[in-house]
Order: structure tokens, then C-alpha cells, then sequence
């Protein structure tokens, strides 16, 4: 694997002569602490960036086990470039907005803030194209916020799911051992039909707690292929081979889905964005190393498409 020879973040990058690096500063956008990297090139792009599931933050890190900073260095690859973007905590993830009660999120409430945050974004920088950049479930997120906002210039989806997230979830939950396997199922497809669980074992309370069986619903509700068949706006789909999270049947729906998608498979690249093995154990080890160069070609590949807008 290719390393860095220090942190990223205190890296002195040499830059192409006629690409001044976007810098970067802390603001808050519709209430939530951001990341914004300003590009000067008044007519350069800006990607938003939407990070993935549980209390993932902006740089793409969580308490839960990920160190990797994989949203942060792919910021700077683009600003590298000369191109802009904004990164936001999500609600939840601590210091931003509180969530007061897990029962009243859903799907629909990160689209909304997502919205929120992009509309913060076009009313300072309206004569810039925004393109809309969701990670894992971050990605489904996008697709959301595409619906409610299809002016927007372009969709990135990288490492997002293009098959229903419940399907998703039961293909996940087959490597677990019995009797949770069939319980763990029995539960999906309770949730999936509308209803709520309460007779959770104790060992699945993590993922199916009823507080978020509420969140739940909404992501079983979600057929992300069908929701990005009906968008228009131009559409980079980017997935890796290593992945352990979404695998190619999901790379393969969002490409059917728009035939006139832009797309690319990384069979190197894992679910943090940088080559990993497919060894379980050796994989998950680079999810805690930010030191990890991003497999070679992500970022160009969405600079590519973002100058294109």
C-alpha cells in the first residue's frame, strides 16, 4: 500500500503551476460545523460532501472504530486540483446538532439538513456549479437531497448502495452465527413490512433498538436505483473491489440504472477509499490508518467530472 510520508493534513503539497489549492477554513453552514475549502478561481466547482452512516463525521471518521480521515484527504486531492468543497458534521455527531430524540430521525431528516446546508452553500457561491458528493450511506442521502434540489450541477455516489438497503443489511447479516442470524433476519423483515419490534435480543439491540427502528423503516423504504433512474442531472458513480460494506451487484444496479452515468471500479479500493487485500482482518486494519494514500485515480476522476460542470 502507499503511504504518506506524514499526516496528511500537515503536508506541504507542491502544486501544478496554475492550480492554486483551495484553502480551507471552519464556518458554520445552516448551523453545522463545516469544512469549507474556497477555491479562488471565482468559476471553480464546489462539492459538498455528505459522509456516511452513524455518527461518521466530516473528515469521514467515527468513535465507532475509524481513524482513516478518507473525506479529508480526498478534500485537499480536489483542492489540489483547484477545486472547492464544503464538509459538515452531521446532526448527531458530537458538536453539531443535537439529536434529542432518536425516534424522530430518519432518512428524510439528513435530507433535509443536507438541503439545508446546500442551499447555505449556492447563496454564497450561487455562480458556482455544486455538485452533491454522498459516501456509503451518505450516497442514498444524496439521492435525496438530488429530489428535493434537481437544479444541482452533478451527483457523486462513491461506495453508495444501488440495491435495497434491506437486502443489504440481510447479505450483512448472514455471517452472523445462530441463533442471531435468524432472528437478526426475522427482525429485517419485520421492520421492512412497517412494523415495530419490541422483543429485540440483547445482542441485537446495537443495529435494531426501537428508538431506531423509526430510521430503519425509511432505509428499507429506499430502492436507490429507482431514485437515481430519475434524476437528470449528471451522475459519477465510483466504486472499489475490496470493499466490505457494498459490494458490485450494488456498483452495478446505479450503473443500469443511468446507462448514461459516468462510473468507475477501483479493484484495489476498499470501503475507506484506499487499496486494501480482501483478507478481512488486513482490510480492516487500514479503516484506522490516516496516514493511507487514496487509491490512485479517485480524486482525479472526480475532479474530472466536477470541472466538467
Amino acid at each position: 500500500m502507499r503511504r504518506l510520508g506524514a499526516p496528511l493534513l500537515a503536508m506541504v503539497v507542491a502544486l501544478t503551476p496554475g492550480q492554486p489549492a483551495a484553502a480551507e477554513r471552519q464556518v458554520v453552514a445552516a448551523g453545522f460545523p463545516a469544512t469549507l475549502a474556497e477555491p479562488s478561481d471565482p468559476g471553480a466547482p464546489v462539492l459538498l460532501f455528505l459522509s456516511g452512516s452513524g455518527p461518521t463525521d466530516r473528515d469521514g471518521n467515527s468513535r465507532l472504530g475509524v481513524s482513516a480521515s478518507y473525506l479529508a484527504k480526498l478534500a485537499v486531492g480536489l483542492g489540489e486540483q483547484g477545486i472547492g468543497s464544503l464538509r459538515f458534521d452531521k446532526r448527531g455527531v458530537p458538536g453539531s446538532q443535537p439529536v434529542t430524540n432518536e425516534a424522530d430521525v430518519t432518512l428524510a431528516t439528513f435530507a433535509e439538513d443536507a438541503v439545508a446546508v446546500l442551499d447555505w452553500l449556492k447563496s454564497r457561491y450561487g455562480a458556482r456549479p455544486v455538485v452533491l458528493a454522498g459516501h456509503s450511506e451518505g450516497g442514498l442521502v444524496a439521492l435525496a437531497a438530488a429530489e428535493r434540489r434537481p437544479e444541482i450541477a452533478g451527483l457523486v455516489l462513491i461506495a453508495t448502495p444501488g440495491l435495497p438497503p434491506a437486502e443489504t443489511l440481510k447479505a450483512q447479516l448472514a455471517a452472523r452465527q445462530e441463533p442471531l442470524r435468524s432472528q437478526a433476519a426475522a427482525i429485517v423483515r419485520r421492520i421492512e413490512a412497517g412494523g415495530k419490534v419490541e422483543d429485540v435480543p440483547e445482542a441485537l439491540l446495537p443495529l435494531f433498538r426501537p428508538s431506531v427502528q423509526p430510521f430503519l423503516r425509511s432505509l428499507f423504504a429506499l430502492r436507490p436505483a429507482e431514485q437515481l433512474a430519475a434524476l437528470r442531472m449528471p451522475v459519477l458513480v465510483i466504486g472499489g473491489g475490496t470493499d466490505l460494506q457494498v459490494g458490485k451487484a450494488d456498483f452495478k444496479a446505479l450503473v443500469r440504472a443511468r446507462p448514461d452515468s459516468e462510473s468507475r471500479w477501483f479493484e484495489s479500493m476498499n470501503h475507506v477509499l484506499v487499496d486494501a487485500a480482501a483478507d478481512r482482518s488486513a482490510n480492516l486494519e487500514t479503516y484506522r490508518d490516516p496516514t493511507l494514500a487514496l487509491t490512485r485515480g479517485v480524486s482525479g476522476m472526480i475532479a474530472e467530472f466536477s470541472l466538467r460542470k
